[in-house]
């Protein structure tokens, strides 16, 4: 069997994600690259994912007073990132993360976590670009806005910052 560079690299991610347990993203991710794939012009590049992933943690946040998901979110130049995300889909580079892309299940979302996701797709994920997406991001006041330096890296948009915002905020 030949593995390429790309494909190892993505099994390093999958290997390291199970020892850890840090599922919880990626299910996410994938199953919003699985509603998607229902779309008749999916345009989910790995910029729109990850804005996705923002908005639905900090309106989840806000409704639930819990994270959805473990994972951190850092405040990169391009907006709010899940970096285990980033990288396991990085390869698809500017173009649409496709369901051929996607090597876990989303068993871990129960079907009250599935309906949330679902509508945050309907609601955001449908209706904008991925551009309109990191605007929105990078407007006053929002979380992103508050934390990110230029040049710095690792740094964490913390989730009551989310839940703070979200309570107030809308799309």
């Amino acid at each position: 069997m030949l593995i390429y560079k790309g494909q190892l690299c993505l099994l390093l991610v999958i290997v390291k994600i199970y020892i850890e347990g840090d599922m919880k993203a990626l299910s996410v991710a994938n199953y919003l690259i699985d509603l998607a794939a229902g779309t008749e012009e999916n345009d989910l590049t790995n910029l729109k994912l990850q804005k996705l992933l923002y908005y639905v943690q900090g309106m989840y946040l806000a409704k639930n007073g819990d994270p959805l998901f473990e994972d951190t979110i850092e405040a990169w130049k391009f907006g709010p990132v899940v970096p285990v995300v980033y990288h396991t889909f990085k390869s698809c580079g500017s173009f649409p993360i496709t369901v051929f892309d996607v090597s876990y299940e989303t068993a871990e979302l129960n079907q009250d976590q599935k309906s949330f996701v679902e509508k945050v797709w309907n609601d955001i994920g449908k209706k904008y670009s991925g551009y309109f997406l990191v605007q929105k991001t990078h407007a006053p006041g929002t979380p992103w806005k508050k934390v990110y330096t230029p040049n710095e890296e690792n740094i964490e948009i913390a989730p009551p910052l989310l839940r703070e915002y979200f309570l107030a905020h809308s799309l």
